[in-house]
């Protein structure tokens, strides 16, 4: 995606295959998305313009190249993002600003990756969001997990294990005495 849309002159920050779901998981589009300063980059294989997969191979044509068409580009100031886990499924939620009952769900791809995709995605959103205040509707948090990355934290400094208050040791003699 990222050397196919240089014309968008914007770097791309994060990008990885989706899938749209319906609310209930079942799978309606495979998409590629990527996710710049300013906006959402959608993008999907058009097979249309090669309707016979095997006239384009021997056409020498690369389908995962060939048929990559930029499907749209969503501001970010009118869209609200939000991440969640459903039924061990990672899962980023869209929905235009004024048309929240209509939400769009996608679920992250990358088999081996989608862990990493998913952390990436959330730190990315929110450094957006920490660097474009107008952009407050949009987080990288998601409502049910305690792993969150919120822009509003504050570092602490936890002392898990307390200092002792007292040092002593305890040796024990090889004829079973112990002494302090």
């Amino acid at each position: 995606m990222v050397a196919e849309y240089n014309d968008i002159y914007e770097p791309v920050i994060v990008e990885n295959p989706f899938t749209q779901v319906t609310e209930c998981g079942q799978g309606l589009r495979q998409y590629h998305i990527g996710l710049t300063r300013t906006k959402l980059i959608f993008g999907c294989d058009d097979f249309d313009d090669c309707a016979d997969l095997n006239s384009c191979l021997y056409r020498e044509i690369d389908p995962e190249i060939e048929t990559f068409q930029l499907v749209s580009l969503l501001p970010l100031q009118f869209i609200k993002l939000q991440f969640f886990r459903k039924q061990n499924r990672d899962i980023m939620c869209i929905a235009i600003c004024g048309e929240e009952d209509k939400p769009m769900f996608f679920e992250f791809g990358g088999h081996l990756y989608k862990n990493l995709f998913w952390n990436t995605w959330r730190e990315r959103v929110s450094t957006i969001r920490l660097l474009h205040p107008t952009l407050f509707h949009i987080s990288g948090s998601s409502p049910f997990s305690s792993t969150d990355i919120l822009a509003e934290e504050e570092s602490c400094q936890v002392l898990i294990h307390p200092e002792p208050q007292f040092s002593y040791s305890r040796c024990s003699l090889s004829c079973g005495q112990s002494s302090f």
